[in-house]
């Protein structure tokens, strides 16, 4: 974790998962797949622009920036800006081991929350993979 300005911080988890990086990266890559486990509603509102929602009112709009096959992908926070939320998937090349590092800028004070919430969502990814 490191400072970004005075009020965010860069949070970065890793998880290790078992699965492959083409299974992977459709769960964080297609709204489909991001629904299942990250947002309860994810649409593409055209432009390469989506909109994540959840069932208790929360939502936000978000622009993916950055996408690479089987590796990454990047939303920009339209309405907070200079921050991103990315997925990225790194596998190790002798021990075949993969890991989701996820990246996102929270509030100081909310970052233990927020890492409680994406261990949460991420077992719900497992449960769903298999992993």
């Amino acid at each position: 974790m490191s400072k970004k300005d005075n009020k965010k911080m860069k949070l970065e988890l890793e998880y290790a998962l078992r699965s492959s990086p083409q299974i992977l990266y459709q769960y964080i890559s297609t709204p489909s797949g991001l629904q299942i486990w990250f947002a309860d509603h994810v649409d593409i509102m055209g432009g390469g622009e989506y909109r994540f929602a959840w069932d208790d009112g929360t939502a936000y709009r978000a622009k993916m920036i950055k996408s690479t096959t089987n590796k990454l992908t990047r939303f920009e926070l339209i309405d907070q800006a200079g921050d991103y939320l990315e997925f990225k998937i790194v596998q190790d090349d002798i021990t075949g081991d993969v890991e989701l590092i996820i990246t996102e800028f929270v509030e100081e004070e909310e970052a233990e929350m927020a890492a409680s919430i994406w261990d949460s969502a991420i077992d719900t990814l497992c449960s769903t993979i298999g992993a």
